[in-house]
């Protein structure tokens, strides 16, 4: 079967749309389909990426196309409305994309077309609103695809979105590859992966490395900027280390390094500043919390209700208030001291993971929600 993904991702890049994108089309390949993704070259792009394939750690099983030819300022703004024509031409037996423009001019032009959203478009401006009305009930959807239970409910209700017209498919990871610790020491190391706007953690890291001077806490992600800033914030911590952005092909020899992981999510998290940016920490489902579990590390991470979707306090996570500091340094502080807790937390966690949130997995599923085999 021919599959077209129309991302809305700049590739590459370091952002997790365009990991998202990448790693589905491979898993999509690697059912047997012909793939072909297509991405949008801007500004925000990395400059030195020889291999995008081996950047990503994906395998080169799919058609990758980029346009415009060469970045400039606006280029993201011309993909969109290019996408106007380019659509026209397009052939195959399932166009699938996360793009609201490019679901609404195949829509238009009367191409069927399965749309994943990750987050509601209320508040995001009449015209997308329109635009997202016209989708969602035009016939020629062949699915909606959303990324988390909550963000059905929510879909369900505002918009009227038929019981059979929409379906869950969470997040997901691919299996951890093997790799060499990174970092030798013998202390006990806690990491977090991710980015560093606000609500994604650091408000919860810097005062839980002050709180807990024995545990060592690494930190990947993040542009020079954050990075600069936070460092200031945790001026006189001598346990917070700042490794910056690692590409896929990098990460693995740090985590394989940390003792447990963290994703301390506030209850707001924003991540972007352009209006109707919304409270991803409703609607999320993160990334890092599917590497995580294929890590084989015991996690700590937020209890809010889109992570309770998947993971289970005491079974194969701690999940802590994002409000109460006391249960992350009680939380830290037990995985330290108990190596059998974390082992049954990671063990349950990744036997999760394996069966149930691969990238194949999701794939899968996907296709036979949208009874395409």
């Amino acid at each position: 079967m021919k599959i077209i993904y129309i991302s809305d991702s700049a590739i590459p890049s370091s952002s997790p749309n365009s990991i998202h994108v990448m790693k589905m089309c491979q898993a999509f390949a690697e059912l047997g389909h012909e793939v072909e993704l297509i991405g949008k070259n801007t500004t925000a792009c990395l400059k030195d990426v020889t291999d995008i394939h081996r950047f990503y750690a994906v395998k080169n099983n799919f058609q990758l196309r980029v346009f415009p030819s060469k970045a400039f300022k606006g280029s993201g703004a011309y993909y969109n409305v290019s996408l106007g024509w380019r659509v026209l031409g397009l052939q195959a037996d399932l166009i699938y994309t996360r793009s609201i423009t490019a679901a609404y001019f195949l829509l238009l032009f009367g191409k069927a077309v399965a749309f994943e959203v990750h987050e509601p478009f209320e508040g995001k401006g009449t015209r997308l609103k329109k635009m997202f009305r016209f989708i969602v009930h035009h016939k020629k959807l062949v699915k909606l695809v959303v990324i988390s239970a909550a963000l059905k409910d929510y879909y369900r209700n505002t918009f009227n979105v038929a019981e059979d017209h929409i379906f869950v498919a969470h997040d997901g990871a691919d299996p951890f590859p093997p790799a060499s610790p990174v970092l030798k020491n013998d202390a006990f190391k806690i990491g977090y992966v991710g980015s560093l706007y606000p609500g994604k953690g650091m408000e919860i890291l810097i005062p839980l490395a002050e709180q807990c001077p024995q545990i060592q806490f690494h930190i990947l992600g993040g542009n020079s900027k954050q990075i600069a800033e936070n460092k200031e914030r945790a001026k006189g911590l001598e346990n917070l280390f700042f490794h910056g952005f690692k590409s896929q092909q990098e990460l693995p020899a740090y985590v394989v390094s940390f003792d447990a992981v963290i994703a301390p999510y506030t209850a707001y998290i924003k991540v972007s500043e352009k209006t109707g940016a919304n409270n991803l920490a409703l609607w999320m489902s993160p990334l890092k919390i599917f590497e995580y579990m294929s890590s084989g590390k015991a996690i700590i991470t937020s209890d809010l209700p889109v992570i309770r979707e998947i993971l289970e306090h005491g079974q194969n996570a701690l999940l802590c208030d994002p409000a109460d500091l006391a249960q992350w340094k009680s939380a830290a502080v037990q995985l330290s001291q108990d190596d059998a807790l974390r082992a049954t937390l990671a063990g349950n966690a990744l036997r999760l993971f394996t069966g149930h949130y691969t990238w194949k997995k999701r794939a899968e599923h996907i296709l036979n929600a949208l009874q395409i085999s």
